[in-house]
Order: structure tokens, then C-alpha cells, then sequence
């Protein structure tokens, strides 16, 4: 491929528990709970979540108990390492599932026990998706404003995600009359590219009407692909553990294996087939991750021994 201009907004970051997109929506969700009056926070996800590691840091700063029902995997076997370790680090109560459980239906059961125990729990859901997409609109105005200051213009935002992120992104192209591209590359199979752009779609068009705007998204509006996805979700492919190692050796960023690798990887693939047009000036939005690579050390060790730089002579 020809040669680009990559710069990186780095939400990596951002300075409360870790960093990472999530304390962009945590800033809405947080508002509206301490608005509301509720008292502690349920949530759940994979036993490696940043989500959960950046729901669990706001909760310390805040005072706010904070319980997680956490999906038992690979990653969570042995002493806790990376977002789990800084869950427990953060106070969570946690709660550990096993596979084939019915998460929902734990975290439906933890609210009740709390709710029955005269406590008032928020149940981190649907709502905090249009927080998030709310929140990476502003984001996209964030970059616009520091591009102008530097008196450059990108024609393109790349990020990793499947959800309210891209769908704030998408929202804020359209809000702020921003006509470069945007491409985002996912990170799992569980829904086909269809899907995943019918979703984004649909937060972006619910954000939209949170904010008072009468705006309704397509799927066909969203530039979304999972071709860099690899064997599926939290698995890092070659490509993903090669981004990691060339990002981490030249610029001293690093990118987690579950999100941001996977979108360096893509990035990087894009370039260098032409994909991106030689002269495009690219911005790719860092949506942290970072502790998940401590979870992943094995696999990055190796992939760090296979792409190291030859010892001079």
C-alpha cells in the first residue's frame, strides 16, 4: 500500500481505573445513578471485561458498591491476572459462573437479593449503550476540535467494537456534518456483519433521540467487518499478536488481544493492501484494554519471540 498519516487517540488513557471507552459512557450511567438514588450497581460479563474492570473502578471512586456475575473461562483459571485481578483490586463483589450457566439469570437473582435486602440496585443494561454512544459522539468532536488545532484533517476514524462505541462515532459523523470515513472492524462471530450493523444502527438512532434529534440510521450507513475477528472472540489471531508486538516495538503503545489488537490488526492489513488510499489521513480511537493483555501472556510472550528484530551481529 501507499504511505498514510496514522494518528492514535489514546483512551488508553484515560486516567481513572485503567482507562479504556467505557469510562466515557461510566460518566453518563454514573450521573444518572447518583441522580436517581441508587445505591449499588450489578453487571456482568466475560471473566476478563474491561467493561466490568472500568464499572468496578468508578464504583471505588465513588463509594458505590459494586457486584459482578462474571463468566468462568480459560482466562480466569488460577491466581486472578489482568481485569479480573483489578476487579477484585477495586472492591467488587464477584460473583464466578460457570459455562453453560445462565448469566442473566444470576445477575436477575443478585438484584432481587439485593432489592429484597432493602437496597437500590442499578442493573448496567440497554440505556448505558446510548450513554456510550452519546459519549463517542463528544469523542468524535474531541477529534475534530485537536485535528483543526494541528491544522489537519482526518479522512478516516478506524476502532475496534460492535456497539454503542462505533454507533457514538456513526451518530457524531452525522450530528457534526463530519464527512471523512469510519471503519470498524469486529471482534467476534456471535452475530453476523448484518447484525452487528442493524445494532449500531439502532443505538445510534435511540442516542440520537436521547439527545432530542430526530435522526434515523441505516445499517448500510455503518462500514463494519469481521474479517480480522480470527478463531472468534478473546481468541487473538497471528495477525492480532504480530499488531500487538509491531505497535508495542515501535510506538510503545499497547494493545489489548480481545479489541484494540484486532483493530491494529485490521488497520495494518487495510494499509498495507491498498485498501486505505495512499495520502488518507487516519485516525484510529484507542479504546483501551490494556490490563487484559496481563491475562494473555503466554500467547504474547510467544508472539514476541517470533517477531522480534534479529540481534546485530
Amino acid at each position: 500500500g501507499g504511505k498514510l498519516r496514522i494518528f492514535v487517540k489514546r483512551d488508553d488513557l484515560i486516567t481513572c481505573a485503567f482507562g479504556g471507552n467505557k469510562v466515557r459512557k461510566l460518566e453518563f450511567s454514573f450521573g444518572h445513578i447518583c441522580a436517581e438514588g441508587y445505591d449499588c450497581v450489578v453487571f456482568g460479563l466475560a471473566g476478563q471485561s474491561n467493561y466490568c474492570r472500568q464499572v468496578a473502578g468508578v464504583c471505588a471512586m465513588l463509594g458505590v458498591p459494586c457486584y459482578l456475575g462474571l463468566m468462568k473461562d480459560a482466562k480466569t483459571d488460577g491466581p486472578w491476572q489482568g481485569n479480573l485481578l483489578l476487579s477484585h483490586l477495586y472492591g467488587a463483589r464477584i460473583t464466578m459462573i460457570e459455562l453453560g450457566e445462565d448469566q442473566p439469570a444470576v445477575l436477575r437473582k443478585l438484584e432481587e437479593t439485593l432489592t429484597a435486602e432493602g437496597k437500590k440496585p442499578y442493573r448496567i443494561g440497554r440505556r448505558d449503550e446510548l450513554f456510550g454512544a452519546v459519549g463517542y459522539a463528544l469523542c468524535l468532536a474531541e477529534i475534530l476540535e485537536e485535528m483543526e488545532r494541528c491544522g489537519v484533517s482526518p479522512d478516516r476514524i478506524c476502532l475496534a467494537g460492535g456497539s454503542g462505541t462505533p454507533a457514538g462515532i456513526v451518530l457524531g459523523k452525522r450530528l457534526l456534518g463530519y464527512e471523512g470515513l469510519v471503519t470498524t472492524f469486529g471482534v467476534s462471530y456471535t452475530r453476523t456483519e448484518q447484525q452487528v450493523k442493524e445494532i449500531i444502527a439502532g443505538i445510534a438512532t435511540d442516542a440520537a433521540a436521547l439527545l432530542g434529534y430526530d435522526e434515523k440510521f441505516s445499517p448500510d450507513e455503518v462500514d463494519f467487518t469481521q474479517r480480522y475477528v480470527g478463531p472468534g472472540y478473546a481468541q487473538p489471531s497471528p495477525e492480532c499478536l504480530e499488531a500487538i508486538c509491531l505497535a508495542g516495538r515501535t510506538e510503545g503503545i499497547v494493545a489489548g488481544p480481545v479489541y484494540t489488537g484486532k483493530g491494529l490488526a485490521g488497520l495494518i492489513d487495510c494499509v498495507r493492501t491498498g485498501t486505505f488510499s495512499p495520502g488518507e489521513t487516519v485516525v484510529f480511537i484507542h479504546t483501551g484494554g490494556t490490563p487484559e493483555l496481563f491475562a494473555y501472556h503466554v500467547e504474547v510472550a510467544e508472539a514476541i519471540t517470533r517477531h522480534s528484530r534479529p540481534k546485530p551481529a
